[in-house]
């Protein structure tokens, strides 16, 4: 069966390690979009100027952006076929369910009977355990461990390094910071950092 070319959206740094990704699964880029007209290419890879849903529409479409509320609303417009992809380098658990749009990088590890929602990102050599949920559009840095039973809330960034401990429920729109031991829920909309995790921001007041 014929490998279907992608499309990126997105070109800055993020879209090489997809674009690197997507050779490795035997797959043709085929253009990137980007609103940036000085860059002209990478890696030999056309940038196509500002989205167009005409141009190559059966492609499908990666967006390569890590921002998660960016992403998001890029989602939005987008009209060609979603595409997911999956660095070979990963150790994934059959039982495993995972979102369109969603990309998981080199030497991620995701354990049985967990769901990754729609346009993820899970970075480089993280692990997830075991009966999670991670809801669309959250980004999880390199180098997280993430235990069992924990629910990560929508468009939530887990920092760098980050450990969050058994059964935790992370709400919505909350940023971990980078190498924090998180040990208590935390609440929607607000920032955490340390060791054990405290919150320093809070965005519902």
């Amino acid at each position: 069966m014929e490998k279907i070319n992608y499309l990126i959206y997105g070109g800055g740094t993020h879209s090489r390690v997809v674009i690197s990704i997507l050779e490795k699964m035997g797959i043709k880029v085929a253009g990137i979009f980007d609103i940036n007209n000085k860059i002209k290419s990478i890696k030999e890879i056309s940038f196509l100027g500002n989205y167009n849903s005409q141009i190559n529409s059966k492609c499908k479409l990666v967006i390569a952006i890590g921002d998660n509320n960016i992403r998001e609303k890029v989602s939005r417009t987008i009209q060609h076929p979603i595409g997911t992809i999956i660095d070979p380098d990963t150790k994934i658990n059959r039982n495993v369910t995972i979102g369109e749009g969603s990309q998981i990088i080199t030497s991620s590890t995701i354990n049985v009977g967990t769901t990754i929602g729609k346009h993820c990102i899970i970075n480089t050599n993280s692990s997830i355990d075991h009966d999670c949920k991670i809801n669309d559009f959250v980004h999880i840095a390199p180098g997280v461990t993430i235990c069992g039973g924990v629910s990560v809330g929508k468009s939530t960034l887990v920092g760098a390094g980050a450990t969050i401990l058994p059964n935790i429920m992370v709400g919505k729109n909350v940023i971990i910071g980078a190498g924090a031991l998180v040990n208590n829920d935390i609440p929607d909309e607000t920032k955490v950092l340390g060791i054990p995790a405290k919150i320093i921001d809070d965005e519902r007041k």
